[in-house]
């Protein structure tokens, strides 16, 4: 056979087998988030607008507010809507945990950035008949495509576990059945190594960028951390920076948390 002909017939064939090269590895992409939770206080040592200063100043993307009074006599308005028109945060929701008998409401709070796509709260277990009622709440947002949750929560308040873990097991419950990564604000009344905060690990990472968490409580002489910033799955965050914001130190009894993350 001719040699031209071979060759001719060679490249034809390399020209019609598939082809085996590799197609450029998309890189899945990566959003930073920064989140705040805070404890207000209702804003019964300065006021709300006070509260709002401190969220505007730092500037976050989505923030969980603890203590939230509505239409009360201390805060005679709709309070998560006014908070969202001082700190220029257009979306809100409130989860509902009670109802005050001088009038008014009380819960916590979600503000966002960013559209609500998506939204859930629910009322947490108490012990015993008369025990303060508390609330787990939470939305879904997306920030430059990446769609996450973000939650808030205000666990029981006494010595003793047994209330919050109880709580915990039905924030679980809930979380483990979201299909998106999850980061929960909240005051847990809960310090680094107690049975509460083992109970949230099994499912959340508490990643404060130390091995001691910055304390939160009480203003101005923090003595231990309750208020938190975990996240959940481990594999789905980088923990950039997480710190107590130590100079809002008259506008609540908490200070503020913030930490900013790397959604993967």
């Amino acid at each position: 056979m001719n040699f031209r002909i071979c060759i001719s017939l060679f490249l034809l064939c390399c020209l019609l087998q598939p082809s085996t090269a590799q197609k450029p590895v998309t890189k899945p992409k990566e959003v930073t988030v920064k989140a705040m939770t805070y404890n207000t206080y209702s804003g019964r040592k300065q006021g709300i607008d006070k509260i709002a200063e401190v969220i505007k100043k730092e500037n976050p993307d989505i923030v969980s507010l603890q203590e939230i009074e509505r239409n009360t006599e201390i805060n005679p308005w709709d309070t998560p809507k006014k908070l969202s028109e001082l700190t220029g945060m257009k979306y809100y929701y409130f989860a509902h945990a009670l109802d005050i008998p001088t009038g008014g409401d009380y819960g916590n709070v979600i503000l966002s950035k960013y559209p609500v796509s998506e939204e859930k709260s629910f009322k947490l277990s108490v012990l015993k008949e008369g025990d303060y009622v508390r609330s787990f709440g939470y939305v879904k947002v997306a920030k430059e495509g990446k769609e996450f949750y973000f939650a808030t929560t205000h666990l029981d308040h006494k010595y003793e576990d047994a209330a919050r873990l109880k709580q915990v097991d039905e924030i679980l419950a809930c979380v483990e059945q979201l299909d998106k990564p999850v980061i929960l604000g909240g005051d847990l009344n809960s310090r680094r190594g107690s049975a509460t905060m083992a109970a949230f690990q099994k499912y959340f990472t508490v990643n404060c960028l130390s091995d001691g968490a910055p304390w939160t409580v009480p203003v101005p002489s923090p003595a231990y951390a309750c208020d938190w910033l975990i996240y959940a799955p481990n594999e789905a965050f980088t923990v950039k920076a997480y710190n107590v914001c130590y100079w809002a130190d008259k506008e609540s009894d908490h200070y503020p948390v913030v930490a900013t993350y790397l959604i993967k």
